[in-house]
């Protein structure tokens, strides 16, 4: 099932992660995947990319689960960016994936579709723009598009960032 963040609020989104953490009877954390080394039989590479991929997704949601407080959070999660030198930190190492992911043109679609569905404010996604113009273009790799792991990844950003204000 592939999940498309403007179709959902973060209420709904925390209540399918926990919804898939209730189905997977525990597999969701990392100590509970077995580990393909040790197994007797070998695994094919898709069997191995979907246990990578499960395990991946249960980090992101252990990550935002410490952001679900008891009142769910109005949109835009992100009104303003903290100013800090921590959260500084944070927004390059976000915008530096979102360039290695998707390249200069990718990460501010990104931005602006966040934008779109009240992730963050207008004002934030310029400022965010700004500053992605300052980064080494050295990093990047234009023409690939997000995956749903990626705006999940942007979510436990804004999380993160929202936090820290």
């Amino acid at each position: 099932m592939t999940i498309n963040p403007r179709d959902y609020d973060l209420d709904e989104l925390r209540k399918m992660a926990r919804q898939r953490d209730d189905r997977d009877n525990g597999l969701a954390d990392d100590d509970d995947v077995p580990d393909p080394s040790n197994l007797d039989i070998g695994l094919d590479g898709a069997e191995e990319d979907m246990l990578a991929g499960s395990s991946f997704r249960a980090g992101l949601y252990r990550e935002l689960l410490p952001f679900l407080g008891g009142e769910p959070e109005e949109k835009p999660y992100l009104a303003a960016l903290p100013e800090n030198y921590a959260a500084e930190f944070v927004v390059f190492e976000w915008l530096e994936f979102l360039l290695m992911h998707s390249g200069y043109q990718g990460a501010d679609e990104a931005l602006d579709y966040y934008a779109d569905i009240d992730w963050l404010t207008e004002e934030v996604q310029s400022d965010l723009s700004d500053y992605l113009l300052g980064i080494d273009e050295s990093a990047t790799n234009d023409g690939n598009e997000l995956s749903v792991d990626d705006h999940m990844l942007s979510l436990v950003y804004i999380a993160k960032l929202t936090a820290m204000d």
